[in-house]
């Protein structure tokens, strides 16, 4: 029987609700909330499942931001309990020092990662909080070997490229998009990498994890240079 592509979107959706609302589940991975955090913003948030995982108090201001239609018109369905917008993570539609803390589970690695932080660094009130989700080399690695063991040719190129960016935003912070498709800019990140992006960002107090995610945490400055 045939099915719609987004079908299976929302299948993918539903299991990623699933995971974010199950504390058993060895996939779920999610941000610390402190009390402070009034205005909370997840970039990249697909149906709005880390939000919903949260498990937020009425009293807090949640806004996710994705540039899929499809994946928002899901999340208002599952919740009334998140704002979505229309967005992309370059060019966040939301004033400066709005959110106290942003979010962004693995949505930052197929983002133009210089201006992606930029943005949410101007998004994000003074003493305010980042949670990242990131992907490590050894992801795209697996996803190669698993596009060349099936003799996926077109899908090794592309991930070959993927491979070639992550090297390069490493090492030199040079980032390019996909050919054909300036919005596509796919990425793995280091520890050494992703901490001078965040520092060329204005995030400090960074924080790395490598443990069963690649979660990293940073702070935006107090106060803003002259």
């Amino acid at each position: 029987m045939f099915r719609d592509p987004s079908d299976y979107r929302s299948d993918y959706h539903r299991l990623e609700l699933s995971i974010a609302t199950d504390p058993a589940d060895p996939r779920r991975v999610m941000p610390h909330v402190e009390a402070r955090h009034r205005r909370i913003l997840d970039v990249g948030c697909g149906a709005g499942q880390t939000l919903i995982g949260c498990n937020l108090a009425d009293s807090v201001l949640a806004v996710g931001v994705d540039p899929d239609h499809e994946a928002l018109a899901l999340g208002k369905e599952l919740t009334s309990a998140v704002n979505f917008v229309l967005g992309r993570g370059e060019s966040l539609p939301f004033e400066n020092e709005s959110f106290d803390l942003v979010l962004c589970r693995v949505a930052l690695p197929y983002m133009h990662v210089a201006t992606a932080l930029a943005e949410m660094a101007r998004v994000t009130a003074p003493a305010g909080n980042l949670w990242l989700v990131l992907h490590p080399l050894g992801m795209t690695v697996k996803e190669l070997g698993t596009n060349l063991t099936h003799l996926q040719l077109k899908a090794s190129l592309y991930r070959l490229w993927v491979l070639l960016n992550g090297l390069t935003l490493s090492t030199v912070g040079i980032q390019t998009h996909w050919p054909g498709n300036s919005r596509r800019y796919e990425s793995w990140q280091t520890g050494g990498g992703i901490k001078r992006a965040l520092v060329a960002a204005g995030f400090e107090q960074i924080r790395i994890s490598r443990e069963r995610h690649f979660v990293v945490t940073a702070s935006k400055a107090s106060l803003t240079p002259p």
